[in-house]
């Protein structure tokens, strides 16, 4: 418990942390609150798009890039101990420095959550403020998709845990945070589902289905899209990468 309150100490000092989700707050109040203005000004009034709160929930972040900001935030805040010198400090203290693993990420957790409050909070806001907003009866649908995200975003912080803290490589961690963000990896998982489909004779296999920064974009719990595919994927990820950052960190000699 004292780790934890240690690391959310940290979490709550950090300054990219709330330099980045006053961005996203303004950035998704701007595009709610002014697109549907501009989109008045070439469409006829009964065609412009309203924007219904089911979409502002499940859809926390207005541009599917701004992920990349909760991730590199994750990163850098997983390796925040190593760049300051503060992991040779207490990890000598530590009967089972490992622990630091599993504090760290049940900060992260929290840390994931608050970027997604903070986008559904701006987005109620901005689309509020058009003028176009309407409440529509798909709310306990949104909220799950939101969770499912949520839990899909910590499959991914947990692969850049391992990176971050069992690696040790901060640059790498910020590269896998930003291609994660992107969807960069899309395309190679397009390459993949055509070369195992033509060497076995096969035309169903997507590994995209499978992949948790594939199904972040995917996973919808009102039409029931992938949300199973997302609970164990993430449930695998989570499992296997923090064990092995668990393992690597504490063999690992402290430098």
């Amino acid at each position: 418990m004292k780790l934890i309150k240690t690391e959310l100490y940290k979490l709550m000092t950090t300054k990219m942390f709330y330099i980045l989700n006053a961005v996203i707050f303004g950035v998704n109040i701007v595009l709610n609150a002014f697109l549907p203005t501009v989109a008045k000004m070439v469409l006829p009034e009964n065609m412009v798009p309203e924007i219904k709160l089911s979409e502002a929930v499940a859809s926390p972040f207005s541009l599917d890039l701004m992920m990349i900001m909760v991730f590199i935030s994750a990163a850098s805040f997983q390796y925040i101990d190593f760049g300051n010198g503060y992991i040779k400090n207490i990890a000598g203290q530590l009967k089972n420095r490992g622990t630091m693993v599993f504090a760290k990420y049940i900060v992260i957790a929290l840390h994931n959550l608050i970027f997604f409050v903070v986008g559904v909070i701006s987005n109620v806001i901005g689309s509020a403020a058009s003028g176009y907003f309407r409440v529509d009866d798909q709310f306990v649908g949104a909220l799950e998709t939101l969770l499912l995200k949520w839990l899909l975003s910590m499959a991914i912080c947990s692969l850049l845990m391992l990176i971050a803290m069992g690696m040790r490589s901060k640059t790498f961690a910020i590269i896998m945070a930003v291609l994660l963000g992107l969807n960069a990896l899309s395309l190679l998982y397009l390459g993949l589902d055509t070369a195992i489909n033509n060497v076995f004779g096969l035309s169903s296999v997507a590994i995209e289905h499978f992949m948790p920064d594939s199904l972040l974009i995917t996973v919808n719990a009102i039409t029931g899209l992938h949300i199973w595919n997302a609970v164990i994927v993430s449930a695998i990820w989570i499992a296997v990468c923090v064990t092995l950052s668990y393992i690597t960190f504490k063999k690992r000699d402290i430098q």
